[in-house]
Protein backbone atom coordinates (compact mmCIF):
# COMPACT_ATOMS: atom_id res chain seq x y z
CA UNK A 1 0.00 0.00 0.00
CA UNK A 2 1.24 3.94 -0.55
CA UNK A 3 1.39 4.42 3.40
CA UNK A 4 3.98 0.61 3.69
CA UNK A 5 1.11 -0.67 5.45
CA UNK A 6 0.21 -4.13 4.24
CA UNK A 7 -3.30 -5.38 3.87
CA UNK A 8 -2.89 -8.16 6.42
CA UNK A 9 -1.72 -5.60 8.54
CA UNK A 10 -4.38 -2.81 7.79
CA UNK A 11 -6.52 -5.55 8.87
CA UNK A 12 -5.34 -6.33 11.82
CA UNK A 13 -5.18 -3.12 12.79
CA UNK A 14 -8.79 -2.42 12.08
CA UNK A 15 -9.45 -5.87 14.21
CA UNK A 16 -8.22 -4.26 17.00
CA UNK A 17 -9.44 -1.26 16.86
CA UNK A 18 -12.83 -2.90 16.38
CA UNK A 19 -12.04 -4.89 19.82
CA UNK A 20 -10.73 -1.84 21.18
CA UNK A 21 -14.03 0.23 21.06
CA UNK A 22 -16.17 -2.74 22.09
CA UNK A 23 -14.28 -3.52 25.40
CA UNK A 24 -14.39 0.73 26.29
CA UNK A 25 -17.18 0.61 28.55
CA UNK A 26 -15.72 -2.14 30.68
CA UNK A 27 -14.10 0.07 33.65
CA UNK A 28 -17.89 1.57 34.17
CA UNK A 29 -19.13 -1.98 33.45
CA UNK A 30 -17.23 -2.82 36.32
CA UNK A 31 -17.66 -0.41 38.48
CA UNK A 32 -21.66 -0.88 38.09
CA UNK A 33 -21.23 -4.40 39.34
CA UNK A 34 -18.90 -3.19 42.33
CA UNK A 35 -16.05 -4.76 40.73
CA UNK A 36 -13.57 -2.45 40.27
CA UNK A 37 -12.01 -2.53 42.97
CA UNK A 38 -11.40 -5.95 42.95
CA UNK A 39 -9.91 -5.90 39.38
CA UNK A 40 -7.27 -2.74 40.68
CA UNK A 41 -6.50 -5.08 43.61
CA UNK A 42 -5.32 -8.33 41.90
CA UNK A 43 -2.47 -9.61 41.95
CA UNK A 44 0.09 -11.30 39.49
CA UNK A 45 -0.15 -14.67 41.51
CA UNK A 46 -4.39 -14.60 41.82
CA UNK A 47 -4.80 -13.50 38.27
CA UNK A 48 -2.14 -16.02 36.89
CA UNK A 49 -4.62 -18.44 38.73
CA UNK A 50 -7.47 -17.43 37.35
CA UNK A 51 -6.29 -17.77 33.88
CA UNK A 52 -4.89 -21.23 34.33
CA UNK A 53 -8.03 -22.47 35.44
CA UNK A 54 -9.89 -20.82 32.35
CA UNK A 55 -7.14 -22.47 30.15
CA UNK A 56 -7.55 -25.75 32.06
CA UNK A 57 -11.46 -25.45 31.39
CA UNK A 58 -11.50 -24.88 27.63
CA UNK A 59 -8.43 -27.42 27.02
CA UNK A 60 -7.99 -30.02 29.76
CA UNK A 61 -4.77 -32.14 30.59
CA UNK A 62 -3.14 -33.95 33.33
CA UNK A 63 -2.06 -30.65 35.57
CA UNK A 64 -3.36 -29.72 38.92
CA UNK A 65 -6.13 -27.06 37.63
CA UNK A 66 -7.58 -29.73 35.80
CA UNK A 67 -7.69 -32.36 38.01
CA UNK A 68 -8.92 -29.49 40.33
CA UNK A 69 -12.06 -29.46 38.72
CA UNK A 70 -12.23 -32.93 38.13
CA UNK A 71 -12.53 -32.81 34.44
CA UNK A 72 -9.12 -33.64 33.41
CA UNK A 73 -7.26 -35.64 30.20
CA UNK A 74 -4.08 -38.09 29.71
CA UNK A 75 -1.26 -36.00 29.18
CA UNK A 76 0.03 -32.43 28.63
CA UNK A 77 -3.30 -29.81 27.98
CA UNK A 78 -3.58 -25.90 27.52
CA UNK A 79 -1.58 -25.62 30.80
CA UNK A 80 1.17 -27.27 29.98
CA UNK A 81 0.99 -25.77 26.49
CA UNK A 82 2.01 -22.31 28.76
CA UNK A 83 -1.08 -21.13 27.63
CA UNK A 84 -1.52 -18.90 30.59
CA UNK A 85 1.29 -16.41 30.47
CA UNK A 86 0.29 -16.11 26.61
CA UNK A 87 -3.45 -15.77 27.25
CA UNK A 88 -2.52 -13.03 29.61
CA UNK A 89 0.35 -11.23 27.41
CA UNK A 90 -2.07 -11.33 24.99
CA UNK A 91 -4.94 -9.83 26.65
CA UNK A 92 -2.38 -6.92 27.81
CA UNK A 93 -0.95 -6.02 24.63
CA UNK A 94 -4.88 -6.32 23.03
CA UNK A 95 -5.97 -3.30 25.41
CA UNK A 96 -3.23 -1.85 27.05
CA UNK A 97 -4.31 1.18 30.04
CA UNK A 98 -3.55 1.69 33.11
CA UNK A 99 -5.79 -1.34 34.28
CA UNK A 100 -5.10 -4.52 32.63
CA UNK A 101 -7.07 -6.44 30.73
CA UNK A 102 -5.96 -9.81 32.47
CA UNK A 103 -6.93 -8.01 35.44
CA UNK A 104 -10.35 -7.49 34.59
CA UNK A 105 -10.87 -10.85 33.17
CA UNK A 106 -9.91 -12.20 36.41
CA UNK A 107 -11.94 -9.89 38.44
CA UNK A 108 -15.02 -10.92 36.42
CA UNK A 109 -14.56 -14.90 36.80
CA UNK A 110 -13.34 -14.75 40.30
CA UNK A 111 -16.28 -12.43 41.54
CA UNK A 112 -18.49 -14.11 39.51
CA UNK A 113 -17.24 -17.76 41.00
CA UNK A 114 -18.33 -16.16 44.31
CA UNK A 115 -21.36 -15.76 43.53
CA UNK A 116 -21.77 -19.49 42.19
CA UNK A 117 -20.03 -20.94 45.59
CA UNK A 118 -18.88 -18.55 48.41
CA UNK A 119 -17.00 -20.81 49.99
CA UNK A 120 -14.58 -20.78 46.58
CA UNK A 121 -12.37 -17.81 48.16
CA UNK A 122 -11.12 -21.01 50.40
CA UNK A 123 -9.00 -23.30 48.28
CA UNK A 124 -5.80 -24.39 46.90
CA UNK A 125 -5.96 -21.62 44.07
CA UNK A 126 -5.87 -18.02 44.95
CA UNK A 127 -8.35 -17.68 42.15
CA UNK A 128 -11.94 -18.38 43.36
CA UNK A 129 -12.82 -19.21 39.75
CA UNK A 130 -9.71 -21.87 39.48
CA UNK A 131 -11.17 -23.57 43.07
CA UNK A 132 -14.72 -23.79 41.16
CA UNK A 133 -15.04 -27.72 39.83
CA UNK A 134 -15.70 -28.05 35.30
CA UNK A 135 -19.31 -27.54 36.02
CA UNK A 136 -19.29 -24.60 38.08
CA UNK A 137 -17.33 -22.90 35.71
CA UNK A 138 -19.76 -23.18 33.25
CA UNK A 139 -22.06 -21.57 35.57
CA UNK A 140 -19.74 -18.64 35.64
CA UNK A 141 -20.24 -18.22 31.82
CA UNK A 142 -23.58 -18.59 31.51
CA UNK A 143 -24.01 -15.87 34.34
CA UNK A 144 -21.89 -13.35 33.11
CA UNK A 145 -23.22 -13.97 29.48
CA UNK A 146 -26.57 -13.43 31.25
CA UNK A 147 -25.94 -9.67 33.24
CA UNK A 148 -28.01 -7.08 31.61
CA UNK A 149 -26.74 -3.90 32.02
CA UNK A 150 -26.31 -0.46 30.14
CA UNK A 151 -22.91 -1.26 30.19
CA UNK A 152 -23.13 -4.88 29.98
CA UNK A 153 -22.43 -5.60 26.02
CA UNK A 154 -18.51 -4.80 26.65
CA UNK A 155 -18.65 -8.22 29.68
CA UNK A 156 -20.60 -10.10 26.86
CA UNK A 157 -18.39 -9.12 23.84
CA UNK A 158 -15.26 -10.01 25.76
CA UNK A 159 -16.49 -13.58 27.84
CA UNK A 160 -18.11 -14.47 24.51
CA UNK A 161 -14.34 -14.51 22.94
CA UNK A 162 -12.69 -16.19 25.41
CA UNK A 163 -12.76 -19.64 25.26
CA UNK A 164 -12.21 -19.15 21.61
CA UNK A 165 -9.28 -16.99 22.39
CA UNK A 166 -7.56 -19.75 24.84
CA UNK A 167 -8.02 -22.57 22.26
CA UNK A 168 -5.90 -20.71 19.46
CA UNK A 169 -3.45 -20.03 22.23
CA UNK A 170 -3.60 -23.46 23.59
CA UNK A 171 -3.28 -24.85 19.92
CA UNK A 172 -0.86 -22.89 18.51
CA UNK A 173 3.37 -22.40 18.87
CA UNK A 174 3.20 -18.75 21.00
CA UNK A 175 4.58 -20.26 23.94
CA UNK A 176 7.12 -22.84 22.21
CA UNK A 177 8.74 -19.72 19.65
CA UNK A 178 11.80 -18.19 20.89
CA UNK A 179 10.61 -14.46 19.30
CA UNK A 180 14.36 -13.00 19.02
CA UNK A 181 15.42 -16.00 16.85
CA UNK A 182 12.09 -17.02 15.35
CA UNK A 183 12.22 -20.32 15.88
CA UNK A 184 10.80 -22.76 18.03
CA UNK A 185 12.44 -24.03 20.92
CA UNK A 186 10.69 -27.19 21.16
CA UNK A 187 7.79 -29.10 19.89
CA UNK A 188 4.74 -27.55 20.65
CA UNK A 189 1.88 -29.21 22.65
CA UNK A 190 -0.78 -27.67 20.62
CA UNK A 191 0.97 -30.04 17.72
CA UNK A 192 0.93 -33.19 20.08
CA UNK A 193 -2.65 -32.76 20.99
CA UNK A 194 -4.20 -32.31 17.13
CA UNK A 195 -1.41 -34.97 15.80
CA UNK A 196 0.44 -32.11 13.80
CA UNK A 197 3.40 -33.31 12.23
CA UNK A 198 4.98 -30.06 11.84
CA UNK A 199 5.92 -27.76 8.63
CA UNK A 200 6.58 -29.21 5.94
CA UNK A 201 6.89 -28.72 2.10
CA UNK A 202 4.32 -31.14 0.93
CA UNK A 203 3.15 -34.48 2.28
CA UNK A 204 3.22 -37.72 1.19
CA UNK A 205 -0.28 -38.27 1.55
CA UNK A 206 -0.70 -35.41 -1.29
CA UNK A 207 1.57 -36.67 -3.47
CA UNK A 208 0.77 -37.75 -6.71
CA UNK A 209 -2.84 -38.39 -8.18
CA UNK A 210 -6.23 -39.82 -6.48
CA UNK A 211 -6.76 -43.26 -6.03
CA UNK A 212 -3.67 -43.85 -8.50
CA UNK A 213 -4.65 -42.24 -11.35
CA UNK A 214 -2.42 -41.28 -13.74
CA UNK A 215 -4.26 -38.55 -15.63
CA UNK A 216 -7.40 -36.86 -15.43
CA UNK A 217 -10.41 -38.58 -17.62
CA UNK A 218 -12.08 -36.37 -20.18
Amino acid sequence: MADGVSRRELLARAGLLAGAAALAPLPDALRSLGWLEAAEAATPRAVQDAMAGLVAFVVPGDDPYSRAQGTRMKGAGGVQAGAAPELIRTLDLFLPGSLPLSATVAALLDQTALSVVPRSARGRFRSPFANLTFRQKAEVFRRLEAIESPEAGSIRFLVGNLPGLVAFIAYSDAAATDRRRRRLRRRPVGWQLSSFDGVAEGRAELRGFFQGRRRAES
